[in-house]
């Protein structure tokens, strides 16, 4: 007896299920209510962006639920990230918005990390960042080999940030003399620490953060900007050196360029590993469709908020390439960073 091929029928309840999975998607979120995560105080500008988001997400997933913050701040936004991805349900209402070096912790050998990026459904970002090494004028220090001659104390959160992270790598790759003071619980922290001349300066500032509350300082002439902590610079000071131009070894480029990855998902956000996969679909679109619309644009302008979108399957991607880097690279890295 000839077998029956049911390509057709097959291939048709295939699209009905897909289309069925993405009806119930849409439907699921109609009368909910989405907590969006982010692992910092009221008032940092992780706060500012995270609030930015839930303002405008709303209009754009199907069902328009109700979008709120929680603040958790703790462990330089650990304490979220491991909330998030094991505690908090899994089923697309809670999401988080954590440190871009978060997703790297893990390679790094972080303590405490109970979360593998690799899982993680990553929404997005709303833009890349650029990050700077700034230091009080009054200290002498104008560029980044002059603390290669003397001590320079910099604040810096926790492990696992970018403000402890980039000046350990540093002193440890091109022999800088940086001493990072930790404990730092936000941005206005550290800036109101540098003010008050109880550090030398900040270990990094991301350069949205410092068009808010370090420009005035600049144009006083009170900082001096040492070295852009990214892979490309920023359009706004071109004067100032990018980190890349001191690799003198293609292993010193190759650890620079994984301690930086983080900074092109500036503001990452992730749904737990279990949140199903049609969900994950309409919250990435959602969140593209809000950085496009005009209305959100404008609100953007006025809070001073990036807007250039990276999509949650390039976060994705970049981790996987990320993750894949030879061991004795990571191992470097994990050297020079002060992890071993």
């Amino acid at each position: 007896m000839d077998r029956i091929k049911p390509t057709l029928p097959l291939a048709a309840i295939l699209v009905f299920l897909n289309l069925s999975s993405a009806a119930a998607a849409q439907d699921f979120f109609a009368g909910k209510t989405v907590t969006l995560v982010v692992g910092y105080q009221a008032g940092s500008l992780y706060d500012t962006n995270a609030r930015f988001v839930a303002r405008h997400l709303a209009r754009f997933i199907p069902g328009n639920p109700t979008v709120i913050v929680r603040n958790m701040p703790g462990a330089g936004t650990l304490t979220a990230a491991n909330n998030v991805a094991n505690l908090a349900p899994k089923d697309g209402t809670t999401i988080a918005l954590i440190a871009r070096g978060m997703s790297i912790e893990p390679l790094l050998g972080g303590q405490g990390v109970r979360f593998d990026p690799l899982t993680l459904n990553w929404i997005g970002s709303t833009s890349q960042e650029v990050s700077v090494i700034a230091v009080r004028s009054d200290t002498g220090v104008k560029t980044l080999d002059d603390v290669k001659t003397r001590e320079v104390v910099v604040a810096g959160p926790a492990p696992g940030t970018d403000g402890v992270t980039f000046p350990t790598t540093l002193n440890n790759l091109l022999g800088t003399r940086f001493k990072v003071v930790t404990g730092y619980r936000s941005g206005a922290e550290m800036t109101l620490a540098v003010e008050r001349k109880e550090v030398d300066g900040r270990g990094s500032w991301s350069w949205a953060s410092f068009r808010n509350d370090g420009m005035a300082m600049l144009k006083r002439g009170d900082l001096t900007l040492l070295v852009q902590m990214a892979a490309a610079k920023s359009p706004d000071i071109p004067q100032v050196p990018l980190v890349m131009d001191y690799a003198k070894t293609a292993e010193q480029r190759q650890v620079l360029e994984l301690l930086l990855a983080g900074q092109t998902m500036a503001w990452p956000v992730f749904a737990p590993a279990e949140v199903p996969p049609e969900r994950v679909a309409l919250l990435r679109t959602s969140y593209l469709a809000m950085l496009q619309d005009p209305e959100t644009l404008a609100d953007a302008r006025k809070l001073g908020v990036d807007v250039d979108p990276v999509a949650g399957e390039a976060i994705g991607a970049m981790l996987k390439r990320i993750y894949a880097t030879p061991p004795a690279v990571i191992e470097k890295v994990r050297e020079l960073a002060g992890r071993k």
